[in-house]
């Protein structure tokens, strides 16, 4: 084994010792409260990823669930950032900084606990919950393998003893518990995805709360609550380019394993900056918080960077073409049912290298898919000009029939109206 990924094993083992550990202690101590304190059914809390992240489907149904709730009622967003929370507090939304003591009381009472992550069981989460509705909304609609089918992989790769361990381990710590619903987007994406990569009694397929957002144009009537963690300087960039005449595309790379980016051998910036100047398009590039690049995008004209922890869903309306690879957003894009690009240039390695598929690529992937720079501004300015019908409309209404039940922005009242009938 390499140094590196030798390293990589011991931390990966140590933290998994350390959550065995943590939880026991919260097992042992925290888990009889939840016999002798009675769960307060008005009361719902949202649990956050770490770090200041307001964004996809907690941030949307967490203001639903605020406007909507009844004055007998509390809906609270649990952060680890305190600049988050005071912003949610300014806006007239509730929020307590987790893990904290206080965090820690209102899920031992909350009648209902929503995520959207993997790691939400972490500080004591999941065993001062058991007994509540438990709720997992998720981040996005899978094109790759996520949770239970990249677990089992793995089991299958060690040894007895080992892949048991391992496997008491997650009991213990709740990494892949039993949720009592699981949200999706349509029965047929349940079928084929969200059934054997989660746990649930029930699978809600209420749509995604993110994607009511799309529906509505970017303003200043908005709720003060979408505002948190928009990219109003970039977004405005946008509004006023769109006004100008110009082409949106909005590009957004999907996180691979090893470091690696498009910039690196792949993407010439400049030269797509001159194309863009030519073609009267603005290219907006949304990158992962993980992705680093060398040099600046914002100092070549026509490319503008949004903020990589930001909240794009509320740009996407804005925005004339997709282009990604195999993030799962263009799923959510679809609902707007505008052209998509697939800039596939490693997907080959990625497959090999990153992660297994649900589906065979080219019969999801409803638009041009291209391996290289120049195939890439040629779809682009072929996009661009469409003056009569879209070659791709009909994939795309395809691809959307099976990923989308609801295509109506009420998604987040179907779930509140579920959980709060």
């Amino acid at each position: 084994m390499k140094p590196a990924a030798l390293r990589q094993s011991l931390a990966e083992g140590l933290d998994a010792v350390r959550q065995f550990l943590t939880a026991i202690l919260w097992w042992i101590f925290g888990y009889p409260l939840t016999r002798l304190v009675k769960r307060d059914g008005r009361l719902m809390v949202i649990i956050s990823r770490p770090g200041p992240v307001f964004a996809d489907n907690s941030k949307y149904f967490f203001i639903h669930a605020t406007t909507q709730a009844k004055p007998s009622d509390r809906v609270v967003f649990l952060t680890s950032d305190p600049v988050l929370q005071q912003q949610i507090q300014q806006a007239s939304g509730a929020s307590v900084i987790h893990p904290s003591w206080h965090s820690r009381c209102l899920l031992l009472r909350a009648s209902t606990v929503i995520v959207d992550m993997a790691d939400w069981f972490e500080h004591g989460a999941y065993p001062l919950t058991q007994g509540s509705t438990r709720v997992q909304i998720w981040h996005g609609a899978p094109l790759k393998h996520i949770e239970l089918d990249i677990f089992r992989k793995r089991l299958a790769e060690l040894s007895w003893l080992t892949r048991n361990l391992l496997s008491l381990q997650k009991r213990i710590v709740g990494r892949y518990p039993l949720f009592d619903y699981v949200v999706t987007t349509s029965q047929s994406f349940t079928e084929a995805t969200f059934q054997q990569s989660f746990r649930a009694r029930v699978f809600l397929n209420t749509g995604y709360p993110r994607n009511d957002i799309l529906g509505v144009e970017p303003n200043t009537a908005w709720h003060s609550l979408i505002n948190i963690n928009v990219d109003r300087p970039a977004l405005n960039q946008v509004i006023a380019a769109k006004a100008n005449g110009q082409s949106i595309v909005l590009y957004v790379p999907t996180y691979r394993k090893d470091g690696s980016n498009p910039f690196a051998g792949y993407l010439d910036l400049a030269r797509l900056s001159i194309f863009a100047q030519k073609h009267n398009v603005l290219i907006v590039f949304k990158l992962h918080p993980l992705m680093k690049i060398s040099g600046g995008i914002g100092q070549y004209p026509g490319l503008l960077e949004y903020n990589s922890l930001g909240d794009v869903y509320p740009l996407m309306p804005l925005c004339d073409i997709l282009i990604t690879d195999y993030s799962s957003i263009f799923f959510d894009f679809l609902l707007l049912d505008k052209p998509i690009l697939f800039f596939a240039y490693d997907l080959t390695d990625y497959l090999n290298r990153d992660s297994a598929m649900y589906f065979p690529y080219e019969t999801m992937t409803p638009g041009p898919v291209c391996s290289d720079h120049a195939d890439l501004e040629q779809q682009i300015g072929r996009l661009i000009n469409i003056t009569s019908s879209d070659p791709y409309a009909s994939q795309r209404k395809a691809v959307r029939a099976f990923t989308h039940d609801h295509i109506d922005s009420q998604a987040s009242h179907r779930l509140y109206q579920r959980l709060r009938p």
